[in-house]
């Protein structure tokens, strides 16, 4: 999904590319999630990288959990210590926005770069919000999955070991499934 989302933001303007960036569970590191026009070597160079105060656009976004609009990467401190990496790629613009779970915690950030230093409009913004918030929804529906499919397999497992028989039965009494010990004991 979140490849869908960059890829579509991307066929709005030949002029933008869009990364999509996931914070790790420790709460330090971005991770690229999505990222399919970027240079790779920028995007490797990049991976893993931690959040700060200084950490270009989208490490400084995560890390105050507010957007971050860098309209002159060549000029601006935040890019200061990936400055040469980016201009080496053709990358002058990037705006970060935190991606956001409904508590407010910080999940990544969406960014869109830019050949030429520029800042958003009225409508870019617009945008980026929508995106942001739908890039949002994706995550915590796949961590809320990820969740449920994890108790599923800890149930499964408690009642496969149970040293009772446990059996479920359809409504019209046929059997849908038995653990180890009814197994054993038939």
């Amino acid at each position: 999904v979140l490849d869908a989302i960059a890829r579509t933001t991307e066929e709005i303007s030949d002029e933008m590319l869009c990364s999509i960036l996931l914070l790790d569970a420790d709460g330090v590191h971005l991770r690229h999630a999505a990222a399919r026009n970027l240079p790779e070597d920028f995007v490797r160079a990049i991976n893993g990288e931690p959040i700060g105060p200084k950490a270009g656009s989208c490490g400084t976004a995560a890390y105050r959990n507010e957007r971050v609009i860098v309209a002159d990467i060549a000029s601006d401190p935040l890019w200061a210590d990936y400055r040469a990496l980016a201009l080496q790629h053709g990358l002058r613009a990037c705006w970060s926005t935190p991606i956001r779970s409904t508590q407010g915690r910080v999940l990544g950030t969406f960014a869109l770069y830019y050949a030429e230093a520029r800042s958003p409009d009225r409508d870019d913004l617009a945008l980026i919000d929508r995106l942001t918030h739908l890039a949002s929804i994706a995550i915590e529906r796949r961590r809320a999955q990820q969740v449920l499919e994890r108790e599923r397999r800890e149930f499964q497992t408690i009642i496969d070991t149970a040293p009772v028989m446990i059996a479920y039965k359809s409504s019209d009494d046929h059997f849908l499934a038995v653990n180890h010990a009814f197994v054993e004991f038939v």
